[in-house]
């Protein structure tokens, strides 16, 4: 049953110049799957969701963030941050921050209180669910989604403040050393012919 539509729609839309989002599909998938039989299943797909495009829209349009920085954000706060950068960069009802904070913060609650994957509940399950509000927030979320991705996709990446070769002495330094030819600085050359390996290498570095 495919009850996701604008989400859906607006992925297979933008596929061709963001093919990445198409992961996103198989969790779609589970939200609109589990609603009537499994609810807490289906409400913790809808987080994981939302969780999972935020930290994309970071990892795309700031520089500054990596993996492990958006892995340690709370769930809130990282759909915050997502909806500011969209907000500076884009057109973007700033009352719909406020507006669907509250309701982010539920879903988390909900997640942390009786979810069935992430945090494994002894059996029997003292409160589960209903398919009502499952299904509630299965619209919430696909008009959640379909929305700060619609605002997304209409952004230019060109925007992204470049990454300088010169802010990154150390890393290069690094590079150097790990690959040494005569004459020939390997980190410059990486940076010259292909910066978005170098960026890929430079946010692998500043994770670790």
């Amino acid at each position: 049953m495919t009850m996701m539509n604008l989400t859906r729609d607006i992925i297979s839309q933008h596929l061709v110049t963001h093919n990445e989002f198409d992961y996103f599909m198989s969790i779609v998938e589970k939200v609109e799957k589990n609603f009537d039989k499994n609810p807490d299943i289906s409400i913790e797909s809808a987080k994981a969701l939302i969780e999972g495009i935020s930290k994309t829209i970071l990892l795309r349009m700031n520089s500054c963030y990596t993996q492990i920085k958006v892995n340690s954000m709370g769930f809130p706060d990282l759909f915050k941050e997502a909806c500011l950068s969209l907000n500076k960069n884009g057109p973007f009802e700033t009352e719909f921050i406020h507006r669907t904070s509250s309701m982010i913060s539920r879903m988390a609650e909900l997640r942390n209180e009786r979810g069935d994957i992430s945090h494994g509940k002894a059996a029997p399950k003292k409160v589960t669910s209903t398919k009502e509000s499952a299904k509630m927030i299965m619209h919430v979320t696909d008009g959640i989604v379909s929305y700060i991705l619609g605002t997304f996709f209409k952004i230019d990446l060109a925007f992204k403040e470049e990454i300088r070769y010169e802010d990154n002495p150390k890393f290069n330094e690094m590079l150097d050393e790990a690959k040494s030819i005569d004459g020939i600085s390997f980190s410059k050359a990486l940076f010259d012919q292909d910066t978005v390996a170098y960026e890929e290498q430079l946010r692998n570095y500043l994770d670790n």
